[in-house]
């Protein structure tokens, strides 16, 4: 019997190619295997620090702020989030529950700052108006939060003043509405505001060169209004009305 050839290994054998195939496949599978096991272990690792109690939230740093008790702030979000490991915890959610509590606050960034503490900044809300009260001044922002009351009325901030007793609720709402629609440097010219009602606004400007009664009526055209006042302000007029402020009357 003639014994078989010995197998060929040059470039067009068939035994030579499905070595080469089998390699491949082994190289392929192991880089696989590579990846599944890195993917595996990230995925351990993250579960132990997801639930880890080493990461527990124990701290909390609060900025101090001028409307905002910031010892206050610290002990709310230790009450609802103390002992949730950081990674648990989303400062869009911590943010939104402390503007929750704590209205005088406009805003609130919150960040990680070490493996259990958190740190808040706390943004106040700008007063728009004060308003006489017995106690102080009680303090509106352009969105008729009440951000409390103070023995001094806040430089540059218009003062309401009485007029024959404490204003309506519609009134003040109306006040507040003419307020927010002025740009800063207006709002600051205005010394102070009258509201006998809604309808019947009126106040003192004083830009420091000049100084002028208004009667502005209603809330509406708040911003067209003070720039018609000052400009007759800034002519020498000391009595002014733009209730109507296309057609001004002064004295």
């Amino acid at each position: 019997m003639v014994p078989l050839p010995e197998p060929r290994t040059d470039d067009n054998s068939t035994a030579d190619l499905t070595g080469v195939i089998r390699a491949r496949r082994r190289q392929v599978w192991r880089s696989r295997l590579i990846l599944i096991g890195a993917v595996a272990a990230v995925l351990i690792i993250v579960a132990v620090l997801w639930f880890s109690p080493l990461l527990a939230l124990d701290k909390v740093s609060v900025k101090d702020s001028n409307l905002v008790d910031g010892e206050k702030v610290t002990e709310e979000v230790l009450r609802t989030e103390g002992g949730t490991p950081l990674p648990q915890v989303r400062p869009g959610t911590v943010e939104k529950n402390v503007l929750k509590e704590f209205p005088r606050a406009k805003e609130a960034s919150v960040h990680y700052s070490g493996p259990r503490s958190l740190s808040i900044e706390i943004t106040d809300r700008d007063p728009v108006l004060a308003i006489t009260t017995s106690d102080g001044y009680e303090l509106f922002d352009d969105e008729a939060v009440n951000l409390g009351t103070v023995k001094k009325a806040p430089k540059g901030v218009t003062v309401l003043k009485e007029s024959g007793g404490a204003p309506d609720e519609k009134t003040v709402a109306a006040v507040i509405r003419f307020m927010a629609e002025l740009p800063p440097k207006l709002r600051s010219d205005l010394h102070s505001i009258q509201a006998k009602d809604e309808k019947n606004l009126s106040g003192v400007i004083d830009t420091g060169k000049t100084k002028a009664k208004v009667v502005f009526g209603d809330d509406s055209s708040a911003g067209l209004k003070m720039r018609t006042a000052l400009q007759l302000a800034a002519d020498g007029r000391t009595e002014i009305d733009v209730s109507v402020p296309s057609v001004p009357v002064t004295n």
